[in-house]
């Protein structure tokens, strides 16, 4: 599928169906069959403390008064495996273990995951297929996800680039090839580009919530600004019980943090047009992500207009025309025509949703900023 029509979320379940699967891709402009094959091998054990998030579930057999924490997990073996679109030639057969995925996640997390693999995408630059790998603690929605790069011509690994959590505080942010195939959006703070150094993204005191292509040679990154700090309580919060046996994630360990931003912090840009040589072409304000189970930020590519759409703080519709790379327009919601029916026949329609409500886009095909809306508040 062409990069801005994928949805990742359907992907991933789709290819989560089989613990084996064969997968015709293209590298260039041949086509290949890509096998991930994953096993599990309960002869293996793997143990490690101290565990802090993993709960008593996983208790080694040996720590029987969970005094070290020590949790157990199993080895298993992942191979990759890339065959000509005939499958009669072999280019590469790759096999990894636990001790190749050391940097996926937290160690206690990779040694009780069962990991699993998400064919992301081939870059020509790079000549390497792009995964994004899942680990988690079984039974719970503690997880992490990393970005894995697999050499197209051996199967080598390349590059395992932790991305950080997939649930509470996840970016909304997937491993990414850039449509031309010359760069990947890691999601850890990181552009990867052929023959050059790893344009990092990080800034300081500042959290990236947002990163995607726009165009070939442009993106966008969105960041929080502010640092974390000991959460202020208004009344004790005990910790779950960890020595309950029936508990896979504790979250025993201390103490207890929140993010906090300044207000200057919460004032200043913080939306970044960046080109792939690392040169920022613009900057604005932008706060429009859904903080529930992640950052969700609303937005939309329209195909017809070439343009991504997307809603800041329910105030503005933010426009991302893809013909003028760097360039953005912020429109007042409430200053746009309001919905009345028929539609038009030249209007494209579009839902984003939010905490207040759900906003309805009615975009003139011909005209990305002519806009008609509907809001529906929440009840």
């Amino acid at each position: 599928m062409p990069p801005d029509t994928l949805d990742y979320a359907k992907e991933m379940e789709r290819q989560s169906m089989y613990p084996q699967r064969d997968t015709l891709i293209q590298l260039g402009s041949r086509h290949y069959w890509l096998n991930v094959k994953l096993v599990a091998d309960s002869t293996r054990p793997i143990d490690f403390a101290p565990a802090e998030l993993a709960g008593r579930y996983f208790a080694a057999p040996s720590d029987t008064a969970w005094r070290a924490h020590r949790v157990r997990g199993y080895d298993g073996t992942y191979t990759f495996t890339l065959r000509d679109s005939t499958r009669q030639r072999l280019i590469f057969s790759r096999l990894l273990h636990k001790k190749d995925l050391r940097a996926a996640g937290p160690p206690e997390m990779v040694t009780v995951s069962e990991p699993d693999f998400y064919y992301c995408g081939y870059s020509t630059g790079l000549n390497a297929l792009l995964f994004t790998v899942e680990v988690g603690i079984p039974s719970s929605d503690v997880g992490y996800r990393a970005a894995l790069l697999l050499d197209a011509r051996t199967g080598q690994v390349q590059a395992l680039h932790d991305i950080g959590s997939s649930s509470f505080d996840a970016t909304d942010c997937n491993p990414r090839v850039a449509p031309n195939g010359q760069a990947v959006l890691t999601c850890a703070d990181e552009l990867l580009r052929p023959g050059r150094p790893s344009l990092s993204l990080k800034r300081p005191h500042a959290e990236l919530r947002f990163a995607r292509f726009l165009t070939d040679t442009t993106f966008l990154v969105i960041y929080a600004f502010g640092d974390y700090r000991p959460a202020k309580l208004d009344e004790e919060v005990p910790l779950t019980d960890s020595d309950d046996p029936n508990i896979s994630a504790g979250f025993s360990q201390p103490p207890l943090q929140e993010f906090v931003s300044t207000p200057a912090q919460a004032r200043a840009a913080n939306a970044f047009i960046y080109s792939t040589s690392g040169r920022v072409l613009r900057k604005f304000k932008y706060d429009g992500w859904e903080p529930a189970m992640g950052y969700a930020l609303p937005r939309y590519w329209l195909a017809a207009t070439r343009t991504h759409y997307l809603v800041s703080e329910g105030k503005d519709l933010v426009l991302l025309p893809r013909a003028q790379p760097g360039t953005f327009q912020k429109l007042p919601i409430k200053r746009l025509p309001k919905f009345h029916p028929p539609r038009r026949p030249q209007e494209a329609q579009f839902t984003l949703y939010s905490d207040a409500g759900d906003y309805t886009f009615y975009v003139d095909k011909a005209k990305p900023e002519a806009i008609r809306y509907q809001f529906k508040p929440i009840e």
